[in-house]
């Protein structure tokens, strides 16, 4: 009867554990660096330029599936500021027409609040907060769909702008896809 006492308290130490714990670690990957990136890469929309990303940093080379995440988001934050920046700076010009004013202004207002997402991405992913990330990762690419839909629908368009936007769009997917795969 002993025998059987421990095995019960072994089995409901084991539940209470994994209960505590509340989700599985994420999955691990054999490769690192370029290797590994291309292996996250595989389901992307733009195969090329989610390696390009993931890999243009040099810490980069020796990065783990985590690593690559913060990289993914990292890049994906910096493209959302400078973006801000170019926006910023394409308002400050005189004579602007008024069409192309309120798309600028309407892609600032996006930007602003993407690149506070993306830090907020990039917290809760250092935190292993899985589903946070997937939540303000797709608001950051709502905000660049809203900038996307300001720049098709109205006369007022920048074609700087809209590359730029379309590399945003990009990043926060392919971020985003590293995420789902990151997700225990």
């Amino acid at each position: 009867m002993k025998m059987v006492g421990r095995i019960f308290l072994l089995f409901l130490s084991i539940v209470v554990t994994v209960v505590m714990a509340g989700k599985a670690p994420p999955p691990t990957f054999t490769e690192t660096g370029k290797a590994l990136a291309e292996k996250l890469c595989e389901k992307s929309e733009d195969k090329a330029f989610c390696i390009s990303s993931l890999t243009s940093r040099p810490e980069a080379d020796t990065a783990t599936a985590p690593k690559l995440g913060v990289i993914a988001l990292s890049v994906a934050s910096t493209n959302a500021s400078d973006t801000s920046l170019y926006i910023k700076s394409k308002l400050k010009q005189r004579n602007l027409e008024p069409a192309l004013e309120d798309t600028l202004d309407d892609c600032s207002k996006s930007y602003l609040d993407a690149v506070a997402q993306l830090d907020d991405s990039l917290a809760a992913l250092l935190a292993n907060a899985y589903i946070d990330v997937d939540i303000w990762l797709n608001t950051a690419i709502t905000d660049g769909e809203a900038c996307e839909d300001a720049l098709s629908e109205r006369a007022g368009n920048d074609a700087e702008l809209a590359r730029r936007n379309t590399n945003f769009l990009k990043l926060c997917k392919d971020a985003l896809l590293i995420n789902t795969i990151l997700t225990p």
